[in-house]
């Protein structure tokens, strides 16, 4: 009787393997005086997840999960750069059932690499790569919900990594069985001028619905002007051309027009502006036959930093995919992320996301709310705590879809993990110390220099 090894093991093996051999090889491949540009630190994850509704469907089956989750984690600052240029991580699980052995898996892998190279003062170009691989069962402390959302004029932070939209959250309530995706994004920045920007970017969204069958890709081109008037406004308008070709086969092409402002006040604090708002408003027009034809297009960002402590929420609206379900959706979402440091080693974080979903075939709303509690006993080794809610409701349209059940289905999950940090390169050893994410200041102004009056 033949012997078959399971395809997701092998892969997974195979991508460890290759983030050693990698990380131990590398140093003979380059000029020594490239070596103290690169660090590298190893983390081993091991948890316990209760999970009551492991399959995410109205036949409720919970279970106890363990966790074994590798992570190797790559650092390159150039000469005179404090925050690392490039950051890549690759970041595999284990996962074993307490009552359903069967499910025992190594399916989850998560990979994902930023980098920002500034070809001179006036141009930046930044490039993400974020690939994700999930199994049948919805297990999402890896991948929750956790980054601040910034207005259209904010550039993204040195070495940022792009997750993709909100709608790519769906991955955690309406995809039944394994799936992988791939999200990448390219962006440009030129400063024309002390008062004007202008920048461009392109983004990739692919997914692959692996157990159910079918793919779904996002194209989208998007331009954008900026002027810093009045050092507080920073008065912008943008393009943005869509073609969206969804798991149902209907193909869509939207065009995207917005208009608006973000506003920073004058009060700093340690020369960090404390509060800004971001509001643009357009139309978004879907010029194919499948979906909304016209939608608002309105998104409104308002953050608000203090010294041990930051809250960011908004609405976003306008034409979107609908990961998998009926092709494009008009969707209006509401966020919130709330991070704070309650003392010097014990931070926590909370954020809520409702969104409403409009297809021509399908409406559904989703929320997802989570807590997490994060505290570090030593330099390399850090415990946390973590709660997350998700919840769908869907209506008589889900019949017409094989991701979607009729009716609510919702699930409570609670995480406990401790985390042991290695540092690799270039020393070697427990790590030496640990940065707080909760911390990283999430508002840049888009003009390196700002004048104290327009330029001529």
């Amino acid at each position: 009787m033949g012997c078959t090894r399971n395809r997701s093991k092998i892969s997974a093996n195979r991508l460890v393997l290759f983030a050693v051999l990698f990380t131990l090889v590398w140093p003979l491949l380059f000029p020594s005086h490239l070596w103290a540009a690169f660090a590298s630190q190893f983390a081993f994850t091991t948890g316990e997840e209760y999970n009551d509704n492991i399959f995410f469907s109205k036949n409720r089956e919970h279970d106890f999960i363990t966790f074994f989750t590798p992570t190797l984690t790559l650092f390159y600052a150039p000469e005179g750069q404090v925050s690392p240029t490039l950051t890549a991580e690759i970041s595999p699980s284990y996962q074993i059932y307490a009552r359903n052995v069967d499910l025992n898996n190594f399916d989850n892998v998560s990979a994902k690499a930023g980098y920002t190279y500034q070809y001179s003062p006036q141009l930046r170009f930044n490039l993400s790569d974020y690939f994700q691989r999930s199994g049948k069962t919805y297990t999402q402390y890896l991948f929750g919900f956790d980054e601040f959302l910034t207005g259209p004029t904010s550039l993204p932070p040195v070495g940022l990594v792009r997750t993709g939209g909100l709608s790519q959250n769906l991955s955690d309530l309406v995809s039944t069985g394994r799936q992988a995706s791939n999200f990448v994004s390219a962006q440009g920045s030129y400063l024309y001028r002390r008062d004007i920007r202008f920048t461009a970017e392109y983004t990739n969204s692919y997914t692959n619905f692996i157990d159910e069958g079918g793919t779904e890709v996002f194209h989208a081109i998007s331009m954008r002007g900026i002027y810093n008037w009045k050092q507080d406004h920073n008065l912008h308008a943008g393009y943005t051309l869509s073609i969206a070709n969804p798991r149902n086969g209907d193909s869509g092409v939207i065009h995207k027009f917005d208009i608006g402002d973000d506003y920073f006040t004058n009060y700093t604090l340690q020369l960090t502006p404390t509060l800004s708002l971001a509001a643009s408003s357009g139309l978004s027009l879907n010029t194919s036959n499948d979906g909304p034809r016209v939608a608002n297009n309105t998104s409104i960002t308002i953050t608000k930093l203090w010294e041990t402590a930051q809250v960011n929420g908004g609405v976003r609206k306008g034409l979107t995919p609908s990961f998998g379900v009926a092709g494009i959706s008009d969707t209006t979402s509401l966020f919130t992320n709330f991070n704070w440091r309650l003392t010097e080693k014990l931070s926590t974080n909370a954020y809520t996301i409702f969104s409403l979903f409009d297809t021509d075939e399908v409406n559904f709303n989703t929320f997802q709310a989570g807590l997490g509690i994060q505290y570090p006993i030593t330099n390399w080794l850090s415990s946390g705590l973590n709660y997350s809610f998700n919840w769908l409701k869907t209506g008589a349209g889900a019949s017409k879809t094989d991701l979607l059940e009729k009716g609510i289905v919702k699930s409570n999950i609670v995480f406990v993990s401790l985390t042991t940090r290695f540092d690799l390169w270039p020393n070697i050893g427990l790590a030496r110390g640990m940065i707080s994410s909760t911390l990283t200041p999430v508002l840049t102004p888009p003009f390196s220099v700002r004048p104290s009056q327009p330029s001529p």
